[in-house]
């Protein structure tokens, strides 16, 4: 079930939110046009706010081809031209000028999901593309979602539609308890995608704790957002601002029944360090026993130590 509500900004935390709006150029199978927002804000206003906007475009061969925004020139040049797949996130680590954990470095970490991203929207507007009795598809063993003899392969090999219909999705705003809680956005446009985050840290006696919200939605061509990934957490993180010290992962609207079956994993994150959740997820929650989402969702806790630190 989509969730119906948000919380509140509490007493004394730290709030970012990221939103990505991706359009297809010309369409879902060819070119990409991602705009990208990213906002940190305080409680009672005890720092001023920071916002970056970034625009780019992706073409069908799945390179960048423009990049504007508040970008340092270096990092804007070193972009184009590339690839956002395999290897990019290790690339934007090293590039000179773009600090690990600024929302430029988070708005930019999730290019290279947004080939993904679309590829629902593909699935709900062309569903005739991924059919076709015996089909195995590429994304089989990825995730839980995609385990071999789960929902979307016994699907995926009977040659019907993958994905018939998803969730009405709420209005962030209503979800909201109060107004300016998200930054402002691009106007929502047919046949797009979004994707949103909000992370809060509140501190408590003895250390941190934390909110997270992620939604991967789909804006249909009559103008109706569903909802296709959808994931709360919350964990509790020492005062170092770094160890996990407990994490629970709510699932909400999933586009298969199986995706569910990975949140449970988010435990083995307890003890570790954020500094390095990105490595932890990636070698103890990769393939069926994660969720390709989720593990973005659980990744975005690096932000943490971020937010604390300033």
């Amino acid at each position: 079930m989509v969730l119906e509500s948000l919380p509140a900004l509490g007493a004394g935390a730290l709030r970012r939110t990221v939103s990505l709006q991706v359009t297809p150029d010309p369409d879902w199978r060819q070119g990409l046009w991602i705009a990208a927002t990213g906002r940190d804000i305080a409680a009672e206003g005890s720092r001023a706010p920071g916002t970056r906007e970034l625009a780019v475009a992706i073409d069908a061969r799945n390179r960048i081809t423009a990049v504007t925004g508040e970008l340092p020139p270096r990092v804007a040049e070193a972009l184009l031209g590339t690839s956002p797949v395999s290897g990019f996130r290790a690339r934007l680590d090293a590039l000179p000028g773009l600090v690990p954990g600024s929302l430029e470095s988070v708005l930019l970490d999730d290019l290279p999901t947004v080939r993904l991203v679309s590829g629902y929207a593909a699935m709900m507007e062309y569903p005739q593309l991924f059919q076709g009795p015996g089909r195995r598809s590429p994304m089989l063993g990825i995730c839980a979602g995609w385990a071999e003899g789960a929902t979307a392969d016994r699907r995926a090999r009977a040659g019907g539609p993958l994905l018939s219909s998803a969730p009405r999705a709420r209005a962030l705003e209503a979800m909201l308890p109060g107004a300016g809680e998200f930054h402002a956005e691009p106007p929502g446009r047919p046949s797009s995608m979004w994707r949103r985050r909000i992370l809060d840290v509140t501190p408590r006696a003895g250390g941190y704790d934390v909110f997270e919200y992620f939604r991967d939605s789909y804006v249909d061509p009559e103008g109706l957002e569903r909802s296709l990934h959808e994931y709360s957490v919350r964990a509790r993180v020492a005062a170092d601002a770094e160890t996990v010290e407990d994490v629970e992962v709510t699932p909400h609207a999933l586009p298969f029944p199986e995706c569910p079956l990975a949140a449970p994993n988010a435990r083995d994150l307890v003890g570790t360090s954020l500094r390095e959740v990105s490595g932890t997820v990636r070698s103890r929650l990769s393939g069926t026993r994660g969720c390709t989402h989720l593990n973005d969702v659980l990744r975005f806790l690096r932000c943490v130590p971020v937010l604390t630190a300033v």
